[in-house]
């Protein structure tokens, strides 16, 4: 691999200061390219990995090495708990180790984020790391019944099913039969909320519990 200096386009002599704002900047180019279409996006998603890997090496190499792995996961975890979710981020890219414990904090912060999609990626390297982990398989069939609620369309529920107008009905019925099922469909969304909103506090507290 580049020296991660090299990778970054900065001298060893740079302040930590200018170095984080260049990390930041490159960051934000590569993150942005590697959803173009294409080889463009292949090389931007390859180069951010490559970033990500330089400056968990430079974080190691400002720090002195003082740093342990098991000391990094108590800050992320303490940044996670505070809502500090930046400084969170920041904690996991200084850990060089990325094993399904590493993936399983990221997918909290993203899941913090509210960044589902990103938060389940990330759950599932946890799980193909550490197939026996039950916290982790648990967690990860807990978010896909969130995210399943969450995009699920409540009003597309009964579509397709006759009425009792389509058999013959006067007119004051059809109206009364709209107007109750109106309500029912109503019903149906706040039952569906509810269900959603427990979901997700529910993975939340216990992804939390994970972290100790």
């Amino acid at each position: 691999m580049r020296d991660p200096y090299d990778v970054l386009g900065m001298s060893r002599d740079s302040s930590p200061d200018a170095l984080r704002a260049r990390y930041e900047e490159l960051k934000a180019r590569y993150s942005e390219q590697r959803f173009e279409d294409g080889e463009r996006g292949n090389e931007g998603a390859r180069l951010l990995s490559e970033l990500e890997s330089c400056w968990a090496e430079i974080q190691q190499d400002l720090k002195g090495g003082s740093k342990t792995i098991a000391g990094d996961y108590a800050n992320v975890e303490s940044y996670i708990r505070s809502g500090d979710y930046d400084s969170a981020q920041s904690e996991l890219d200084a850990i060089p180790t990325r094993d399904g414990k590493w993936h399983y904090y990221q997918s909290i912060v993203f899941y913090k984020r509210e960044w589902l999609s990103e938060s389940r990626a990330q759950l599932v390297l946890a799980v193909q790391m550490e197939p026996d982990n039950e916290k982790y398989k648990e967690s990860l069939r807990k978010l896909d019944l969130v995210m399943g609620n969450a995009h699920a369309d409540p009003n597309s529920m009964g579509r397709g099913q006759q009425g009792p107008y389509d058999q013959g009905y006067d007119q004051s019925y059809r109206q009364q039969y709209a107007e109750d099922n109106s309500q029912a469909q109503q019903a149906g969304n706040v039952c569906a909320n509810c269900v959603c909103a427990y979901c997700m506090t529910e993975l939340c507290c216990a992804m939390m519990r994970g972290c100790h």
